[in-house]
């Protein structure tokens, strides 16, 4: 068997692995849907009454751009104004975010800002988070990036969530895409954060009774929090590690998509890049931190690492495996000796990611183009995250071996004041 044939076998199994777990969790999604399309658990919250107090952090670092469309939302958020303190952090902004907050708080009952000195800022969103903390006086925290402006009835929903559901201590959210038709970038953005909440999320529901904390959108006890020491400021995807602790804890997350918030991503290919290879550099941090634990608890941690894991360890490098397939095959320089309906299978797996993607549009009623760029990202936005997943490994080992330690890089906003 040449290594061409030996390509071929790992790159067909790995994407077909993956695909066969997509569709077993797009199986769990569709359950979930038709569960909750009536939102039967919200039954009494209009007649609920005995609301705990809330606070919401909204960590804050050179967002003048957004910043004034998300402390508008917070003043729509249907809640008790004696029961909620919203504190934006922060985080030594150069820009206008400290007038611009601070005119809001000059205005608000509920409004306030905790100002970090400059020199003191920039440092990570756990660390802005976690001096919010010292402020906060909420039984339980909600976070919300500067960039969110969620629906007004979402945090009544995510706090109800939780107080019914004594087996949770956190809830998250679901959110949805702002600028989704500024441009092809945000276009697809939008797909994707459709269809991974609606896969990921409830299909891991599901199946598991297994969700993650997505950065935003999302509750948690106080006392769960201070148990657990605050967030972990070496990381830089502070919801995915504390989602690890909590597992670890053997307690549950729950995704709640009755609860929805709206977000601006990234117009601009370049902010995008940096972003998810952030993303993926803390991914692969937790990967490290927790991997020994998950041996110890596979129902939960284990999991959770199994999906990192397998996006790393296996589906990347099938999926490398392929373009080399594909593209030597394209140009006549490579032959496979390999027999099988290798064509009508690849026609299969296109078929089913667009079938996937259809009903988590449906269900979120998209607008009519997004299905369009569902059927084309299957061989553009989707094969970007090669680009993406290989600069985060090349920068983590970078970061290992000169020791520098990974690198907190802010997502630029675009502005929304024009």
């Amino acid at each position: 068997m040449s290594s061409y044939d030996l390509f071929f076998i790992l790159g067909f199994l790995g994407i077909w692995s993956a695909q066969l777990y997509w569709n077993l969790l797009s199986i769990g999604s569709v359950a979930v849907y038709f569960r909750n399309r009536n939102n039967k658990i919200l039954e009494g919250i209009n007649q609920f009454t005995e609301w705990p107090t809330v606070t919401i952090l909204i960590p804050a670092y050179n967002e003048a751009a957004v910043i004034a469309n998300t402390l508008s939302a917070m003043e729509q958020l249907d809640y008790d104004q004696k029961k909620l303190q919203i504190i934006v952090v922060n985080d030594g902004s150069t820009d206008a975010t400290k007038n611009i907050a601070e005119g809001f708080a000059n205005q608000s009952r509920t409004i306030e800002v905790y100002n970090i000195p400059k020199d003191m800022g920039g440092k990570g969103k756990s660390r802005t988070l976690n001096n919010g903390l010292v402020k906060a006086t909420g039984e339980i925290i909600v976070v919300y990036d500067a960039d969110n402006t969620p629906e007004s009835n979402c945090l009544k929903r995510l706090v109800y969530t939780l107080i019914k559901s004594p087996e949770l201590v956190a809830v998250n959210g679901k959110v949805r895409t702002r600028n989704w038709n500024q441009s092809w970038l945000t276009r697809f953005i939008a797909i994707e954060f459709i269809f991974t909440q609606w896969v990921f999320q409830a299909g891991r529901w599901y199946w598991l009774n297994l969700s993650t904390l997505m950065g935003t959108n999302y509750a948690i006890w106080r006392n769960v929090l201070d148990t657990l020491g605050g967030f972990d400021e070496n990381s830089l995807v502070d919801d995915t590690e504390m989602s690890l602790r909590i597992f670890a804890g053997e307690k549950k997350i729950r995704w709640v998509p009755y609860a929805v918030t709206w977000e601006q991503e990234p117009e601009n290919f370049n902010v995008w890049l940096k972003q998810r290879t952030r993303w993926s550099q803390g991914n692969l941090y937790v990967l490290q931190k927790y991997l020994p634990v998950g041996l110890a608890r596979p129902k939960s941690v284990g999991m959770e690492i199994f999906h990192s894991v397998f996006s790393y360890i296996i589906f990347l490098p099938a999926l490398v495996f392929s373009h080399v397939i594909f593209y030597g095959g394209l140009l006549g320089l490579l032959n496979t000796s390999v027999k099988g309906p290798y064509s009508i299978l690849w026609a299969m797996s296109f078929i089913l990611f667009v079938l996937q993607s259809f009903f988590t549009l449906r269900v979120e009623r998209a607008p009519s183009i997004l299905y369009f760029y569902a059927v084309i990202s299957y061989v553009t936005y989707i094969q970007l995250f090669i680009i993406v997943a290989l600069r985060a490994v090349y920068l983590t080992i970078k970061d290992n071996l000169t020791g520098r330690g990974m690198n907190w890089e802010k997502t630029s906003r675009s502005d929304e004041n024009d």
